[in-house]
């Protein structure tokens, strides 16, 4: 599924209601990121699923983790209404992860950026019923951002794991 997001730009991801992630404000002309971000405390490594970040709020997950997130009201929007989580990740250059977002809920589908907002990857279905997967090599040594955001007209909030491997 194409989402009419052109290489480079982030034409498709409008965030209304909250602020966009410092790497994604950098390409608005006249917008400017905010002074602090917010950041989740330091979490224990995962086996299985952590809890939730709030809505709207930019979470952090590690290679090697998987954790649980939710659209829902109070996230980020899409220029097509749909609702949007941010994550962050820190990778190195070269390095191969496979991104994966699974939801019994809502169609998933799923971007990959580098920190100046570049769109890397993006993926629908290849994660097989409904859920999204790709895999990549970083380009360079830096923080990464994941959009998860769904891809249907119908169910389109719900719960959701995210994972990267």
């Amino acid at each position: 599924m194409t989402r009419g997001i052109a290489a480079g730009a982030l034409a498709g991801l409008a965030f209304l209601g909250a602020a966009r992630p410092a790497a994604l404000a950098a390409q608005a002309p006249g917008v400017r990121p905010p002074a602090v971000v917010p950041r989740p405390g330091p979490r224990a490594p995962s086996s299985p699923v952590n809890a939730i970040a709030a809505p709207g709020e930019t979470a952090r997950i590690a290679v090697g983790e998987a954790m649980q997130g939710e659209l829902e009201p109070g996230d980020r929007l899409m220029a097509d209404s749909t609702l949007a989580d941010v994550w962050e990740f820190e990778g190195t250059a070269g390095e191969s992860v496979t991104v994966e977002v699974h939801s019994d809920e809502f169609d998933t589908f799923l971007e990959v950026l580098d920190a100046a907002g570049t769109l890397l990857a993006q993926d629908d279905d290849s994660g097989g019923d409904f859920n999204s997967r790709l895999a990549l090599t970083l380009p360079a040594s830096g923080t990464y951002q994941i959009v998860v955001n769904n891809a249907g007209h119908e169910r389109r909030a719900g719960r959701y794991v995210l994972s990267v491997r």
